[in-house]
């Protein structure tokens, strides 16, 4: 995470003189962020950049995470055939999260996908309630990874970390309930 680190994090918790200056450096880094974020504007599609810039999944809860290889060159059941690609990063990565309202389940795809990093359980833990989980997740942000790439990382309450890089991402949302479900 370039600008909501584990420490930054662990210093907003704090109560008493510090409080203020750590708030003061949470809002610079912040802001630092909305700027960098707002260069990648033309990089993604207007759903992802709208979830990169105001989708509050603070405190959301990841349900599940994917990760598909595509280099087998035959669908199972199907016969063997020659390997073959017309990209070189074939790995795609899919995500689902659970807003912290219960509302929206947020989808997350990410192609052409040329590392995953999953940090779990992290050896920097930060306020693991002993769930066991990720727990909830904190902070995010999109950034350059460089060589055409951006890098999407997720910080948990727990201290994991999973961290993207890759060319495409795709963001779209559908309701948590069915209006059933809801009243």
């Amino acid at each position: 995470m370039k600008y909501f680190t584990k420490s930054m994090w662990r210093r907003s918790q704090q109560i008493g003189p510090e409080a203020d200056e750590n708030y003061v450096h949470w809002q610079r880094a912040f802001q630092a962020y909305r700027a960098d974020l707002e260069g990648l504007h033309s990089r993604v599609a207007e759903m992802a950049y709208t979830f990169f810039a105001e989708a509050d999944i603070h405190d959301a809860e990841l349900l599940d995470l994917r990760i598909v290889d595509g280099s087998r060159p035959a669908p199972l059941g199907e016969p063997a055939r020659r390997w073959q690609s017309l990209t070189e990063y074939r790995c795609e990565s899919n995500s689902r999260s659970l807003d912290a309202h219960d509302e929206n389940v947020w989808h997350i795809v990410y192609s052409g996908t040329r590392s995953v990093l999953v940090d779990f359980p992290s050896d920097d833990p930060l306020f693991q309630r002993g769930l066991g989980g990720f727990e909830d997740l904190g902070y995010h942000e999109l950034t350059d990874a460089g060589g055409g790439f951006l890098r999407h990382e997720v910080l948990f309450s727990s201290g994991a970390v999973l961290a993207f890089e890759f060319k495409n991402v795709a963001v779209s949302s559908t309701p948590a309930r069915s209006p059933r479900q809801q009243s």
